[in-house]
């Protein structure tokens, strides 16, 4: 996990810039201290001014690593679906299909019958044998 390392870096980074500005205005604000608050303004508004420009560096780096990391991992993620996507898959990825569908108020592409719809459906719409002998019976999906 280097980029937990990296954030950890950066977080303590901020946290030592937000004491030393934290630090800078309880000396603005300290009475009889003979120091000039207006000074204190310009050393405060440096620390912001180079604080936004490491975070500006430091973002765009890390962000152009996780772009790079992003690609790699999706390369690597197709490959495993490639090799992995099965019956189970497929049902699932239909199911997720069928529930974008319903949720845009349009009529789902393929229906999932239980196997006593599955039944009443084989017994309404019985397989020729030519086509029932070519194919492997199938449990959970049907048509309408």
């Amino acid at each position: 996990m280097q980029e937990a390392h990296l954030y950890e870096v950066i977080l303590s980074v901020n946290r030592g810039i937000d004491e030393a500005v934290q630090g800078l205005e309880r000396l603005k604000r300290a009475k009889y201290s003979g120091l000039e608050a207006s000074c204190f303004d310009e050393r405060l508004m440096l620390f912001e001014v180079h604080r936004a420009s490491l975070y500006s560096y430091l973002c765009n780096n890390v962000g152009q690593n996780e772009d790079l990391d992003l690609v790699r991992f999706e390369k690597k993620h197709d490959e495993f679906e490639k090799h992995t996507l099965d019956e189970v898959q497929v049902y699932r990825d239909l199911r997720a299909v069928a529930e974008r569908r319903r949720i845009e108020g349009k009529p789902p592409k393929v229906r999932f019958f239980a196997q006593e719809e599955q039944r009443e459906w084989e017994r309404k719409c019985p397989k020729t044998v030519e086509v029932a002998s070519g194919e492997a019976s199938r449990d959970t999906v049907g048509q309408p």
